[in-house]
């Protein structure tokens, strides 16, 4: 307890024997008898000054002369731990109400770290949050993953803990209770719960940095990641039989903007980033210098490239140019900022893309159900099984070498004629030309 409070209290004294006093000499314990020991409503209390405070705690145990003297020669021990600079509150008064004070104290007063059971989640996490938004260091649309996974998930179920409530057997409770909360009425899946738990294990990793824990914190050890899907097994690719069906449904303004996905493979954040002065008419280049993405709001808006990789100058085959061409003459009814705009001229809306013309022309085709990035899986699988030369693949898709073109795609390989510049990708593609009756 720390405070003057009125409490009557006295103060039992002890006669010493000789040999006690030797004893006490010979191990220096405490000589001046600093503090006292008191009996506080029929219990055995210590009373004494710790970082300039006074303390009144009780032991716990029934006021009698045997246990007075115990608590004594307990007391004499705190006070030379004191002046030896060891003594820690909360380890000598495990369940004080002023545990906490007294940690702030030592900390200050002692320049010790915190310990685990000393950092709250919930403000740790909030900082680390902060700081990583204004460090730069990861793109928008990641910042938005991570606020998501903090807010909704993380603080929710963790935020009342310390660092040292985390374990293995937490951990697993977490997981079950993030699957009960449900997005968009489903299960989140063991991708998403292994997403959510990275920026916990950063945080985790950042704490212990910070406070000089070392490698000896790691509560995630005996934690195995859940198990996953094969991330591969969701390309379904489209043949060019398919996309034939598939663009003769879909109405004249969208129509350039999905020929020019299925024959260049770009993301589409990149193709719906594109400007005017991106395109390079005279010479049959094209730019990609940014790409939409999400804020940490979630609001769509310009940012960089997934990386320095994706900051690419692609040599327009002649079907990529004409899809151009044809987007050319819709983007002059509007003259936007986007070179790929919606009916009105505006920005995109992937989401209404989706669900007014994507959805619809699968249906009126006839196609399973595919998400819109199926364009650019179509990209790769189609050119490699032309046998295009990999390294141009991986270029003109703005991979960082040919590993994941080698890794993903080459499942869907069905022959290797060779080519090294698209010639064979785009024959096919003057194929749909011809099959749409066009010149």
């Amino acid at each position: 307890m720390v405070g003057n409070e009125a409490v009557l209290a006295s103060i039992f004294s002890f006669r010493k024997s000789q040999q006690e006093k030797r004893k006490y000499r010979k191990y220096g314990l405490n000589r001046n008898k600093e503090g006292s020991v008191r009996k506080i409503n029929g219990k055995v209390y210590v009373d004494f000054l710790y970082l300039g405070e006074r303390v009144r705690e009780s032991s716990d145990l029934e006021w009698n002369e045997a246990n007075a003297r115990s608590v004594r020669e307990q007391l004499d021990k705190i006070i030379v731990s004191i002046k030896s600079g060891t003594f820690r509150f909360s380890e000598v008064f495990p369940k004080s109400k002023s545990k906490e004070y007294f940690r702030g104290k030592e900390i200050q007063a002692l320049g010790l770290e915190k310990a685990p059971d000393a950092v709250h989640l919930k403000e740790y996490m909030e900082s680390w949050y902060n700081i990583l938004k204004g460090s730069g260091r990861v793109a928008e649309r990641t910042l938005f993953d991570y606020k998501t996974y903090v807010y909704r998930y993380l603080i929710p179920f963790f935020g009342d803990m310390t660092f040292a409530d985390l374990n293995p057997s937490i951990f697993g409770k977490f997981v079950s209770w993030a699957k009960s909360q449900r997005y968009c009425d489903k299960e989140i899946k063991n991708e998403s719960v292994n997403k959510i738990l990275v920026p916990l294990k950063m945080i985790c990793r950042s704490a212990a940095m910070e406070y000089g824990w070392g490698s000896g914190y790691n509560p995630f050890f005996g934690f195995k990641k859940l198990p996953e899907g094969d991330p591969y097994e969701k390309i379904f690719p489209f043949s060019i039989d398919e996309q034939v069906k598939l663009i003769k449904k879909i109405s004249d303004h969208w129509r350039p903007y999905f020929l020019f996905a299925f024959c260049t493979g770009l993301r589409q954040g990149e193709q719906l980033g594109l400007k005017p002065e991106d395109i390079d008419w005279d010479n049959r280049l094209l730019h990609i210098r940014r790409a939409m993405t999400l804020d940490e709001n979630g609001k769509r808006v310009e940012g960089v490239t997934k990386n320095k990789y994706s900051r690419r100058t692609i040599k327009l085959t002649p079907v990529m140019f004409e899809a151009l061409e044809k987007q050319k003459r819709i983007y002059e009814q509007f003259k936007g900022e986007y070179f790929f705009c919606n009916t009105t001229g505006g920005l995109v809306n992937p989401p209404n893309l989706r669900r007014d013309v994507w959805w619809p022309a699968l249906e009126k085709a006839g196609l399973k159900v595919r998400e819109m990035k199926q364009t650019r899986h179509s990209f790769a699988t189609i050119a490699l099984s032309c046998g295009e030369n990999p390294l141009w693949i991986a270029r003109v898709m703005g991979h960082r070498n040919t590993d994941m073109i080698i890794k993903v795609y080459s499942r869907y390989v069905e022959n290797a004629v060779g080519s090294k510049d698209g010639a064979a990708f785009d024959g096919l593609y003057q194929g749909i030309k011809s099959k749409n009756g066009e010149q």
